[in-house]
């Protein structure tokens, strides 16, 4: 009997690091959108920005698991962008929250259309039975992501 629990485990450490490497991968490519110059970082930080609200630096830079003063000059680049400002904590008068603006949503809604456009005709090569399947397994992922998040 633990021989076959010690199976499983290794069946699910395979299948959990083959779907983070093709996930990263994937993700890596559609994210490379022409004439965009900004790192996958800050589009991440302007998603996370837009789901969840306010946030601190020190959540974003935790979130994105970069040091506080790189996402502090990651913020600084998007407040001359205008992509997003800063509003007082009503939870603690000396600390500031960061919110994307419209501009920010605008932005990120572009840099999506770009890797769907990059993506589309990967998708158009695979039969209709094969995307059915990736969709189910893009739900799948989106609900372990939302289990494993902070």
């Amino acid at each position: 009997m633990a021989d076959d629990e010690g199976v499983i485990e290794d069946e699910l450490d395979e299948l959990a690091l083959e779907l983070i490497l093709s996930a990263s991968r994937f993700t890596r490519r559609a994210g490379r959108v022409p004439g965009t110059t900004h790192s996958a970082t800050t589009w991440q930080t302007l998603s996370e920005l837009d789901v969840r609200g306010g946030l601190r630096v020190s959540d974003l830079a935790q979130l994105q698991h970069v040091a506080q003063p790189t996402m502090t000059s990651i913020v600084q680049r998007f407040e001359q962008d205008g992509w997003v400002s800063r509003a007082p904590d009503p939870e603690d008068g000396r600390a500031t929250l960061i919110r994307i603006t419209d501009l920010g949503r605008s932005e990120l809604r572009a840099y999506r259309r770009g890797a769907v456009r990059r993506t589309r005709p990967l998708l158009a090569e695979l039969t209709g039975s094969e995307r059915e399947l990736l969709a189910r397994a893009a739900e799948l992922l989106g609900r372990l992501a939302k289990r494993a998040d902070p």
